[in-house]
């Protein structure tokens, strides 16, 4: 793909987990293509993930584009809680606009907190995945 004059590859709108991530990013891109992923949808806009370093062992983290969007995780069974870093939990939208304001607004997917990482002060989430992936088979695709 290099080869080729490929540079870069833009990705979202699908669970990426980390042996899926390392897989693109070692076998088809070959370290020598940018990979660039996101996460998002209409009410939020996109959140930006982080380069990966090798402690986040190919799990990719995204940040809201706040203050505009925010994004929490959340025990799914008491919502008004917050997870504990590094625990599996609902995500939660709050946006606000000048036009639109949506609070706690449960989103269809699950993921992990993030503690807050340059240049983003605010928590993050990771390895996202449709919410009941667990227990469910869950089909994702275009909707």
């Amino acid at each position: 793909l290099y080869d080729a004059g490929i540079r870069g590859c833009f990705v979202g709108g699908t669970t990426m987990t980390p042996q899926y991530v390392r897989f693109i990013i070692e076998e088809v891109l070959e370290n020598r293509i940018g990979f660039y992923p996101t996460y998002g949808n209409t009410l939020m806009g996109l959140a930006a993930s982080v380069p990966l370093t090798p402690e986040d062992n190919f799990s990719i983290t995204y940040y809201a584009p706040q203050p505009r969007a925010v994004l929490r995780v959340v025990d799914s069974k008491a919502t008004e809680n917050t997870v504990e870093y590094d625990a599996w939990g609902r995500v939660e939208l709050t946006t606000l606009s000048k036009e639109f304001f949506m609070p706690r607004f449960l989103e269809r997917d699950e993921a992990m907190r993030r503690r807050p990482r340059a240049p983003y002060a605010w928590d993050g989430v990771a390895d996202v995945r449709p919410f009941g992936a667990m227990e469910k088979t869950i089909v994702e695709g275009v909707y």
